[in-house]
């Protein structure tokens, strides 16, 4: 729900709850001042009355006397006002009159007297009040909507614009990103805090860039001469078993080093999307080539391979393609075992690889992440899958494992299923 409509909902809301108790009160108000003046007039008449009664002895014309009732001496009763309903042949109808109760005396008579004002046009009065002052209610109401609207539109165009601007950026490009100013303060200030944390973000991503670039060359270089020399010691005749031994241990482990920092850099390429080529790429082709450079490892560990491999194009970097399906099926020989299975499953969904194994001592949900490893084999880094998740993720391909004692299925969709 975006803001304006949100704003809107619960203004509407708001509305709705208090629109009953706005007009309730405003009925019941009018009616109250409108009988109030009522009640004014018909208590001035009474003044006049009695005033009259006093000076006089006898009981004044008046328009608004309805009846005069004798009473005993020394009896009580309460000043009323109330509403009646009286029939009038002239109109033959009903029609509504206040009526206003009191006691006076006529020549020592004890007498309880009656007024009436007739509320006919009163209560046409207070409905006529009541529905103008709803219809302004409601009008305001929806003017207050679509004005709001329009505000929306006019002062929030700057700001969806930029965030348009926001959403196609890409930092890895040199030039710089031109926002929509505004006249509003709140989102120029917002312009100015984007446009430096986007300049310190630039910065940030080209002094790692030169960091990984660097530290990649740099590295490398030394790793090459120090297994050169091993090489050498290792030619050498001079060397006892021991000695030997240990020369051995270096040179695999500056190996292992020179992999993990080539690794390390190819995910740090990937997250800083410098692949962004689209091929057509035939995968078929591809694991077929795979497995033709990896028959002699598969041949010596006496694995038996079987293919159901249909022919699929998928739109991919051809060198992110390779590593990714590389990685795939060296893990399934590198963690098998002598004499194992290995079965592959290629269609327009999915590649799918079913191997034998050891069982894996590491969660399944963390298997994609980086250093981890799920077996014991020495050669593994635990990048493979870290690096095959990364280049799924920016492909939109979703890769699965599943295990079942020491069977392992790794399913590569080329489409991401929506959860």
């Amino acid at each position: 729900m975006n803001l304006v409509r949100k704003t809107n909902t619960y203004y509407l809301l708001f509305l709705a709850f208090i629109f009953p108790v706005m007009l309730s009160m405003d009925y019941y108000l009018i009616q109250y001042l409108v009988n109030g003046e009522v009640e004014e007039l018909l208590l001035h008449e009474r003044e006049r009355i009695d005033f009259h009664l006093k000076e006089e002895g006898v009981l004044p014309t008046s328009n608004y006397l309805f009846q005069t009732v004798p009473v005993k001496e020394g009896s009580v009763f309460n000043e009323v006002f109330r509403d009646t309903v009286l029939y009038e042949a002239y109109a033959d109808k009903n029609i509504p009159y206040r009526i206003y109760t009191f006691k006076s005396s006529i020549n020592s008579q004890p007498v309880k007297i009656s007024l009436k004002h007739i509320l006919l046009e009163i209560n046409e009065l207070i409905w006529t009040l009541f529905v103008t002052t709803s219809f302004i209610i409601v009008l305001l109401a929806l003017g207050f909507y679509f004005i709001n609207r329009k505000i929306y539109k006019w002062a929030w165009n700057p700001f969806f614009k930029n965030l348009s601007k926001l959403k196609q950026y890409d930092v890895t490009k040199k030039g710089p990103i031109h926002l929509k100013s505004s006249n509003i303060i709140e989102f120029e200030e917002l312009n100015h805090v984007i446009t430096d944390l986007i300049h310190q973000v630039k910065k940030d991503f080209q002094n790692l860039k030169e960091f990984n670039e660097n530290i990649s060359h740099e590295v490398q270089t030394p790793l090459a001469i120090i297994r050169n020399k091993v090489v050498l010691l290792l030619e050498s005749k001079n060397l006892n078993e021991k000695e030997l031994q240990r020369m051995q241990a270096i040179y695999q482990e500056t190996n292992k080093l020179s992999k993990i920092g080539k690794s390390l850099t190819l995910i740090s390429r990937i997250e800083n999307q410098e692949f962004k080529r689209l091929d057509s790429v035939d995968v078929h082709t591809i694991i077929g080539n795979i497995l033709s450079h990896m028959e002699e490892i598969i041949n010596f560990k006496h694995l038996t391979v079987s293919t159901e491999l249909e022919p699929v194009t998928i739109e991919c970097d051809h060198i992110l393609a390779d590593i990714l399906l590389t990685n795939l099926i060296k893990n399934a020989v590198q963690h098998n075992k002598e004499d194992g299975v290995i079965k592959m499953v290629l269609n327009e969904e999915k590649f799918e690889i079913i191997n034998t194994g050891e069982i894996s001592e590491i969660a399944t949900e963390k298997l994609f992440n980086r250093f981890q490893k799920g077996s014991s084999v020495k050669e593994s880094l635990g990048l493979g899958l870290a690096i095959n998740q990364k280049i799924c993720e920016i492909y939109g391909f979703q890769l699965d494992y599943q295990r079942k004692d020491k069977i392992h299925t790794f399913s590569l969709f080329f489409k991401r299923n929506k959860e």
